[in-house]
């Protein structure tokens, strides 16, 4: 458990946040899909898995929600609680550090979301967040999964094997439409591009490239 906390506190510290432009163009996009199918957000108990550092929870919570937002990263709900109180939210959002199979189930909630987590990786947890819901869940995933070139040749530099390089974790968009259809359970889908572009000093891109080896269980001495 302990690589996986320190992969992402220190992703945290270069992670965007609620008003980073290109992340709230995204999440705006799904918000607005959901609204114009019927989803009321005011009001209403929200489970956010894998909030990371609120780029989802605190616009939802500026939409009325009451939002839990749980996450495995302590410096993200860090970041996540400072931008939450800046925006004088933090009644509308409670952080809870856990990963999603050790998190507890004490309610069901109006509407489950996972964007983007590995957190929502297997048949399992799809189970749980499907059991968390009262109604309502939404899953925002990767219609295919991207390439991180820098990754991949680092990985290629360090091994003699092949390894996957794409930047996954959590399921795709049309496995998880896959097993919906298995459980018929009625939903609706939309697939939308997206990009955008991450500028790192040569210090932060070595940092980067070294926790992204670690990530990946890839011994190497760290000179930095």
């Amino acid at each position: 458990m302990e690589p996986a906390f320190n992969f992402w506190d220190n992703m945290a510290k270069r992670y965007p946040r609620f008003n980073d432009i290109t992340m709230s163009q995204d999440v705006n996009h799904i918000l607005n899909w959901c609204q114009n199918k019927n989803v009321s957000f005011e009001g209403a108990s929200i489970l956010d898995i894998g909030a990371g550092t609120g780029t989802i929870a605190i616009p939802l919570a500026q939409k009325g929600a009451q939002v839990t937002a749980m996450d495995i990263s302590e410096g993200m709900l860090a970041a996540l609680n400072e931008d939450a109180k800046e925006q004088g939210l933090s009644a509308k959002v409670s952080t809870h550090q856990s990963d999603w199979d050790s998190f507890p189930l004490n309610q069901k909630y109006d509407i489950v979301i996972a964007s983007m987590t590995p957190a929502i990786s297997d048949l399992q947890k799809i189970e749980k967040m499907l059991g968390a819901t009262k109604g309502i869940g939404i899953y925002v995933g990767w219609g295919k999964y991207r390439i991180n070139k820098l990754v991949e040749a680092l990985v290629k530099a360090h091994t003699k094997e092949e390894e996957d390089c794409a930047s996954g974790g959590c399921i795709k968009a049309n496995q998880f439409i896959e097993i919906l259809k298995e459980k018929n359970i009625p939903f609706e889908s939309d697939f939308f591009a997206t990009s955008w572009v991450d500028m790192y000093t040569f210090d932060e891109a070595k940092e980067y490239s070294y926790d992204q080896l670690k990530r990946k269980e890839i011994t190497l001495m760290k000179r930095l």
